[in-house]
């Protein structure tokens, strides 16, 4: 599970075997889990909320999501070299 980013306590990360799904990433207190909130990120370069598991808090989620879209070009970068094309939802 190749971590981008580390905020706050907080990782943002992808796991390698994402089975050819739209790009997205998880957000995860501590160690990832399998109850890692899960974000789309859409063709526009809009952020989509797909379930947040873990309970995040609003605050920290808007906080992430302006770093993630900071760093979109260098995120996409890191999940490409990892999974190959990145596909977009919408």
């Amino acid at each position: 599970m190749p971590v981008f980013l580390r905020y706050s306590g907080y990782k943002v990360f992808f796991r390698t075997n994402e089975n050819g799904e739209p790009i997205h990433f998880h957000i995860t207190q501590g160690n990832p889990s399998e109850s890692s909130t899960k974000v789309w990120i859409l063709s526009d370069g809009s952020l989509e909320i797909a379930d947040n598991s873990s309970h995040i808090p609003a605050v920290v989620l808007r906080r992430i999501f302006r770093i993630m879209q900071d760093n979109m070009n260098d995120y996409i970068a890191a999940w490409e070299a990892v999974l190959g094309p990145a596909k977009f939802r919408r």
